[in-house]
């Protein structure tokens, strides 16, 4: 993910359910991205709804992804944001469609006894979203470098990111440096369980931010300093074996 949503430098917990159909992993929920590229011609469709809550107010939203394997090695991923719900404290409620991203991941290398699966991706966060307090309206682009190693049934992830800020007109922005690790465990043959915590460095926006247009100006929805955990769990149309 590009440029994360909210913008807080707190940690936050959202609890995360989601529908698979069907699915070998459950990195298509996850925020970190993970270097497990689906089989050449696999398909996997997926669902979630996520809701967060903070000092600033509160945000819920329904991401949808589509996942496709064109190799053995590369796979494309569309996620588009059906619905955003942003409540912050002392401002409007504001509501609609979010960003679309896009995103290609190659795997370097694969995963040995000794050694975790390399891969990288480049994402391009595209400004769907019409409402400044649900997007900046401006393209980012995003470079990840992914590792993925299994210690018997936990499989573990983590990730360097460097994101590209698409600059509003009358903004300031700086270019984002992100980390991730995750972690997946089964829990059966029908639900995973996971975890995550993300950081990165502030953007220059912030929920505090003076209106696009001034001078000097940044924008409420671009991303704050931030340290986000996520706990969830995942329930699989098909068996995960």
């Amino acid at each position: 993910m590009t440029t994360r949503r909210s913008a807080v430098s707190s940690l936050l917990i959202p609890v995360v359910l989601a529908v698979i159909l069907p699915a070998p992993g459950l990195g298509q929920v996850l925020e970190t991205e993970t270097a497990r590229p689906l089989r050449a011609g696999e398909l996997v469709v997926g669902s979630a709804f996520e809701f967060q809550t903070s000092s600033d107010g509160t945000e819920s939203a329904i991401p949808l992804l589509v996942e496709y394997g064109l190799t053995g090695r590369l796979e494309l991923m569309v996620e588009p944001v059906a619905s955003t719900v942003i409540r912050p404290k002392g401002m409007s409620r504001a509501s609609g469609v979010g960003d679309l991203e896009v995103t290609t991941t190659w795997l370097v290398r694969r995963e040995t006894s000794g050694f975790p699966a390399i891969a990288v991706a480049a994402e391009v966060k595209i400004p769907t979203a019409r409402n400044t307090l649900i997007g900046t309206g401006k393209t980012d682009y995003a470079g990840y470098v992914i590792a993925s190693k299994r210690w018997g049934q936990v499989d573990l992830h983590a990730n360097l990111s460097y994101t590209i800020v698409g600059q509003p007109a009358g903004a300031s922005l700086s270019n984002i440096l992100g980390g991730a690790v995750a972690a997946e465990y089964p829990i059966g043959r029908r639900v995973l369980a996971f975890g995550e915590i993300l950081a990165n460095t502030a953007s220059g926006g912030g929920a505090d931010a003076v209106p696009p247009g001034t001078p000097g100006a940044v924008v409420p929805e671009a991303a704050g300093g931030e340290v986000v955990g996520t706990l969830g769990a995942g329930v699989f149309v098909g068996s995960l074996t």
